[in-house]
């Protein structure tokens, strides 16, 4: 067996910020950084479930904290962002999501969920972190899956919103997860061209039983509990792909960490690059500039796309 999660290194001192962390994947991470000596806050909306989280994590050891932030709010994300200054930030964890919402619903600021959520949230907080993530050399891993990675995954840049297709759950959830895959992606080329010490990797995590799929009914949610059961990954190994691209040295431009194989009880994670849609910088960089223009959150990387 390759890397497990055991294989982290210790994390004393660092600071790691985990979206999503009050629950599934998120949680997870959340408990295995503390556990390594790491100070970790779990970012998200509901108050009570985030007290929750973290009296549970504190329960078997570790330093943690939970702030309230709504990534399907820019408001709420400035107000966070504002709220942690710039104290550095080791390890940015984008976790959270929402998947297969059944009817096109609209963030506060009109954004599609999914992609508000999934990609134009974590953008935005990345984007206002990004004094703090250089001040700690930081390590951002955004957290895709594998529908992301097929070939039935398509995204125009100049149609982010896919006002012109008729709504699809999985259509969109797919949509924001490529988008979150050429995000790692672009940024993680843009800040090595700047030289700013921070790094950039995405992660299509496996598959698991986890509150992600709390929208998925019917067809689509029997099939996601059968391949669960079937091929996933037991709940101690839920993190292993996510923790692997925190820890991993040098990611590049062209990283993607995913499953070794189908049978995820036997596979370990490795780097199986980006889809070919991701690979082409020029429309990565035309969603870097839609993403700025949509969410009012600039880079400054001095890098021309």
């Amino acid at each position: 067996m390759g890397w497990k999660i055991s294989d982290l290194p210790m994390q004393d001192g660092r600071d790691a910020l985990v979206t999503g962390g009050a629950s599934g994947i998120g949680f997870q991470v959340a408990q295995a950084l503390g556990k390594k000596g790491a100070h970790v806050t779990i970012l998200g909306r509901d108050a009570a479930k985030g007290a929750q989280a973290i009296t549970q994590l504190r329960s078997v050891g570790g330093y943690y904290s939970f702030e309230q932030m709504d990534l399907a709010s820019l408001a709420s994300i400035a107000k966070f962002a504002a709220r942690w200054g710039d104290r550095p930030v080791h390890l940015m964890m984008n976790v959270a999501g929402v998947m297969a919402v059944p009817t096109r619903t609209l963030t506060a600021d009109g954004f599609e969920l999914h992609m508000g959520t999934n990609f134009l949230g974590h953008f935005a907080l990345a984007g206002r972190l990004l004094p703090a993530l250089r001040v700690g050399n930081a390590r951002v891993v955004t957290v895709s899956a594998l529908v992301g990675r097929l070939k039935m995954a398509r995204l125009d840049p100049s149609d982010l919103q896919a006002t012109q297709l008729p709504y699809s759950p999985m259509g969109a959830y797919s949509r924001s997860k490529l988008a979150d895959i050429m995000f790692a992606s672009e940024f993680q080329r843009r800040a090595s061209a700047a030289k700013v010490g921070i790094t950039s990797v995405s992660v299509d995590p496996g598959t698991a039983n986890t509150n992600l799929q709390r929208y998925a009914t019917g067809a689509v949610g029997a099939v996601g509990r059968f391949l669960s059961a079937v091929i996933g990954y037991p709940i101690d190994r839920v993190a292993e792909n996510v923790l692997y691209a925190a820890a991993m040295d040098h990611p590049a431009e062209t990283s993607l960490i995913a499953p070794s194989a189908i049978i995820q009880r036997i596979a370990s994670p490795r780097d199986v690059g980006l889809p070919p849609l991701a690979r082409d910088q020029a429309i990565r960089a035309r969603l870097w500039e839609v993403a700025e223009t949509m969410t009012d959150v600039h880079f400054s990387l001095g890098v021309r796309s």
